[in-house]
């Protein structure tokens, strides 16, 4: 009776073909040694029939008839080449031409076709081992997963699972212990991709409250999420993330930066107003909320000046053209650009120089060194001179004869001051550079700076104050003959009330 097989399928393994019991009778694979046997006592005992026949039934020297009045012998014979004519076909076995009457069974072990029966065997006894060696393998598989499937493995096994990139379903751990377990097994392993994904998962499982109180307790899984938030640039969250972990001054830098990416200015504006009250308004933080809102305040001036100044076509803007906007530039920046431009601008101007500088309070230094460079640029030699005067005459000389009063000050050095005047093409005239230098307390430098600057005259004054005669003789013969500067060094030699040290 034929034995009926199980279709195998995908959906259910566990009723597939190879869980089917031992009983099919028609299996390749069962009693596989004991087929072998039986297969080769099988040909030994049929070309022992053969041989037997042989002996007992000789050749005739007549015809002999071969059917009897029963047909026995003749049905034997043909039997017998039936069988052997398929043994031989089966296993490939040629007739040798010296045993034209049937090969004996030496003759067909010589012919390799019983000594084939063994390596067909091995060959499908290794198959069979191997199909079930990969049965087993995948009974195990199958077996962990069904196992898996309804409950949680243990956090270890679970952090080692993420850790080799295997699937893990966490939603089986759901207390708030179990969390906490799985977080600190992760944490024990020291690896940031684990620790981060445990994170995200309980940043998803559970309330705002109990997620930052578990990253206020450990530091390892806040720095992973922090880095986590900063790569994604998701800035909101990662200032209140900041401000819950008491972190102000990191997330008030955060909330600044994000507001300085606005590309659009009144956008910004709004967005450092709102940092102002919410990240700098930690007392701390006094100081950068105060640098803050002078951006801001800067920011309202720079706009609306930049916006007028696109409008007009003055000729200070002809010979000086703008390269850049003003809004986002620095103080000292929008400080420069106002002496530049308008720094004829009435006082109640948002652009004139002096609201800038008390608006921001600029230093001396600051101020001094921007507006000369400015004002240098254009040439206006006298508002140079006007600046570096003491504040207390600022506002009451006004008359070329009053300008030479005064003594000029410096907040900086006179050799930068000069390098300052001399950057543009057209240099200082030199009744200015005159009084400049005679301004400097230091003789032996404002000898330096009037020889190194070509100013004759104060190096003449420097020389005969030394009363070094033998250097102003050689000086004086330098100079071009008949020019103001060779009379008054020749007048300078020929005094005889000055006493000479040479």
């Amino acid at each position: 009776m034929a034995h009926i097989k199980k279709k195998f399928t995908f959906d259910h393994p566990e009723d597939s073909y190879w869980n089917e019991s031992g009983s099919n009778s028609s299996s390749l694979f069962d009693d596989l040694p004991s087929k072998q046997w039986a297969a080769r006592a099988a040909v030994d005992s049929l070309f022992d029939q053969r041989e037997l026949l042989s002996t007992k039934v000789p050749q005739p020297s007549s015809p002999i008839p071969l059917v009897n009045s029963t047909g026995e012998t003749v049905q034997k014979r043909e039997a017998f080449d039936e069988f052997i004519k398929q043994r031989t076909t089966n296993f490939k076995v040629e007739t040798s031409p010296l045993h034209e009457g049937g090969p004996s069974a030496a003759s067909v072990v010589s012919e390799c076709s019983v000594s084939s029966l063994p390596s067909d065997a091995n060959r499908l006894d290794l198959d069979y081992s191997r199909l079930k060696a990969e049965h087993r393998k995948l009974q195990r598989h199958l077996e962990a997963a069904r196992y898996d499937r309804y409950r949680a493995p243990d956090v270890k096994e679970a952090v080692r699972r993420l850790l080799k990139g295997d699937p893990v379903s966490l939603e089986w751990y759901r207390s708030k212990e179990e969390k906490l377990q799985l977080l600190d097994a992760a944490i024990d392993i020291v690896d940031g991709n684990v620790i981060l994904t445990v994170v995200l998962y309980l940043k998803n499982t559970l309330m705002d409250s109990l997620f930052r109180d578990i990253l206020l307790r450990k530091p390892q899984a806040a720095e992973e999420y922090i880095s986590y938030l900063k790569l994604t640039r998701d800035y909101d969250e990662l200032t209140t993330t900041l401000f819950a972990l008491g972190r102000n001054a990191d997330a008030a830098m955060v909330e600044f930066s994000a507001a300085l990416r606005h590309q659009v200015h009144e956008q910004k504006i709004q967005a450092l107003r709102k940092c102002v009250r919410s990240g700098f308004s930690d007392p701390f933080l006094a100081t950068e909320a105060a640098v803050v809102n002078d951006y801001v305040n800067l920011l309202e001036r720079q706009i609306p000046i930049n916006v007028a100044d696109d409008q007009i076509k003055s000729a200070t803007f002809s010979a000086f053209p703008k390269n850049a906007s003003l809004v986002g530039q620095s103080v000292i920046a929008t400080y420069y650009y106002c002496c530049l431009y308008h720094y004829d601008d009435p006082a109640h101007s948002l652009a004139n120089p002096s609201n800038i500088r008390d608006a921001f309070r600029l230093t001396e230094k600051e101020a001094v060194w921007t507006s000369v460079s400015a004002l240098a640029r254009q040439s206006r030699w006298p508002d140079v001179e006007r600046v570096l005067q003491p504040k207390s005459f600022l506002g009451s000389l006004h008359s070329r004869a009053a300008l030479n009063s005064p003594k000029l000050l410096c907040p900086f050095s006179w050799q930068n001051l000069f390098h300052i005047l001399y950057l543009n093409s057209t240099a200082p005239p030199k009744d200015l550079l005159c009084r400049i230098l005679r301004a400097v307390s230091d003789a032996d430098q404002r000898l330096k700076l009037a020889e190194k600057y070509d100013v004759c005259e104060i190096v003449i004054e420097c020389l005969v104050a030394q009363k070094d005669r033998l250097r102003l003789s050689k000086y004086a013969n330098k100079l071009p003959l008949n020019t103001p500067d060779a009379y008054k060094a020749l007048a300078a030699l020929n005094n005889t009330s000055t006493k000479w040290k040479n």
